[in-house]
């Protein structure tokens, strides 16, 4: 159970929202999914924007929050409630700081993340949550290209409203916890989907990343985003993994407290 926030992180982060915007994504939106293995619902992850932007050094930049937790009994077997906070420049979906805190069953693990991008590197600081004492420090280099968890969502968020022709896909680097990943997506095509009791037409996306023990194939990351009202909304996120087949599916999409979209 301990790869349940690998499980639920990368899943989530694959892909988001867009908004068809010429000038921000919405504030204070918040997307809910719940994470399924056959009949079992794992746990539940969201990801949310604040109400207002933050302004640092002059310049705007999106809050944003990523939680993830088990539900039901496998919150007895795993325990796991764990959260990630960033601030992502508007212009470039550059994080400019995060932190990462996770609440696990086999104990507490908080992060710090600086990211100087003239230096080319992020200053990391591992605490102790319990005894409030450093663990380590380091540095990880970036690249042009290198986005954090919150900047890949963004990212990825910006590039779905592009056209793209089925086979077109897009590569960068992704930073999580010590190191950097080749990340990108793959645009599959368009093909229907049940949602609702109801046949819905949806755009088809594939990450890309290498192959692991945690996905032991390529492609085996598939997205499903069903673009509505101008905002493209992900129905249906599978991924092939060792342990079988784990369904990430919309929960509550809204906006400022307000639910836009819902599953029955």
């Amino acid at each position: 159970m301990k790869k349940l926030t690998t499980i639920i992180f990368i899943l989530f982060t694959t892909f988001g929202v867009y908004a068809q915007s010429d000038v921000a994504f919405p504030l204070g939106e918040k997307i809910t999914f719940k994470v399924q293995y056959g009949w079992f619902t794992l746990g539940e992850a969201s990801m949310s924007l604040g109400d207002e932007l933050v302004y640092k050094n002059g310049k705007a930049h999106y809050s944003s929050k990523i939680e993830a937790g088990t539900v039901g009994m496998f919150s007895w077997l795993a325990g796991i409630e764990n959260n990630y906070q960033g601030i992502v420049a508007v212009d470039n979906y550059k994080v400019i700081e995060s932190e990462k805190h996770l609440n696990e069953r086999d104990g507490k693990y908080d992060q710090w993340n600086v990211f100087d991008y003239k230096a080319m590197k992020t200053y990391v600081k591992e605490i102790n949550p319990d005894k409030k004492d450093i663990v380590k420090t380091y540095e990880v280099d970036l690249t042009t290209n290198t986005y954090d968890i919150h900047g890949t969502y963004m990212y990825l968020r910006s590039q779905l409203g592009q056209k793209f022709k089925k086979g077109d896909s897009l590569m960068f680097k992704t930073y999580w916890h010590t190191k950097l990943y080749n990340f990108g997506m793959e645009y599959g095509g368009e093909e229907k989907i049940k949602f609702n009791g109801d046949k819905v037409k949806v755009k088809k996306y594939y990450g890309l990343f290498p192959i692991s023990k945690t996905f032991p194939e390529e492609r085996a990351v598939t997205v499903y985003i069903l673009e509505k009202d101008g905002l493209g909304i992900p129905l249906l996120i599978e991924a092939q993994m060792r342990i079988g087949k784990v369904r990430c599916e919309l929960k509550n999409y809204e906006i400022k407290g307000q639910t836009l979209m819902v599953s029955e």
